[in-house]
């Protein structure tokens, strides 16, 4: 099972400019630029698609081992994060760096879940919807969803309004949100090796 696994790691990891190439030859196709290009540039897109779903599945199987096999885990993560344990001293260092990036990234994802639940807006009125004669409102609010979904008013409870400043939560999706926490993570780990070394 280790070899099985090395041999599909490997795949994976020289498959990426491969899927790149063909991600950008699939767009430029769908895109009408490679119409004119006839039959060749068809069967090549139709099997740039299948290259990409099992480069896909590849990536889907690899990720759930990282999860559930503790020695897979250890060997592809120790080369991703540059974790090289060759004595005592750097065991021990290697344990401090590991406790400050977990620290680092947990204050960081503590700070992204309340930008994400908190909001503000700042909000003009038309005068016949004046209150007390004031047009200028500030709201604040704290939104928690378990599940994504579209705030879309009712027309019966839309109120006409001239948006001054309006924050809802984070403006990015969760997948760059992800890409960022994965290289803070990397970033904060090899920093902090890095200074208990000097």
């Amino acid at each position: 099972m280790k070899r099985f696994d090395t041999v599909l790691l490997k795949i994976f990891l020289f498959g990426i400019p491969l899927i790149a190439g063909l991600g950008i030859l699939a767009y430029l196709y769908s895109n009408g630029m490679l119409k004119q290009a006839g039959g060749f540039i068809e069967i090549m897109n139709g099997f740039a698609g299948l290259l990409i779903a099992a480069w896909m599945a590849l990536s889907l199987y690899l990720s759930i081992r990282l999860v559930v096999s503790g020695p897979f885990r250890d060997k592809v993560m120790s080369r991703i994060t540059f974790i090289r344990e060759r004595d005592e001293r750097e065991s021990m260092l290697t344990g401090k760096a590991a406790k400050t990036a977990f620290l680092t990234t947990l204050s960081l994802l503590v700070l992204l879940f309340f930008l994400s639940c908190f909001q503000v807006s700042v909000y003009r009125v038309p005068p016949e919807q004046a209150v007390e004669g004031k047009t200028g409102f500030i709201t604040l609010g704290i939104g928690f969803d378990i599940l994504e979904h579209s705030n879309q008013d009712r027309p019966e409870n839309v109120v006409q309004r001239m948006d001054i400043f309006s924050y809802t939560g984070l403006p990015v999706s969760s997948t760059v949100i992800i890409l960022v926490l994965i290289i803070w993570q990397l970033v904060s780990y090899n920093y902090s090796m890095r200074r208990l070394m000097r």
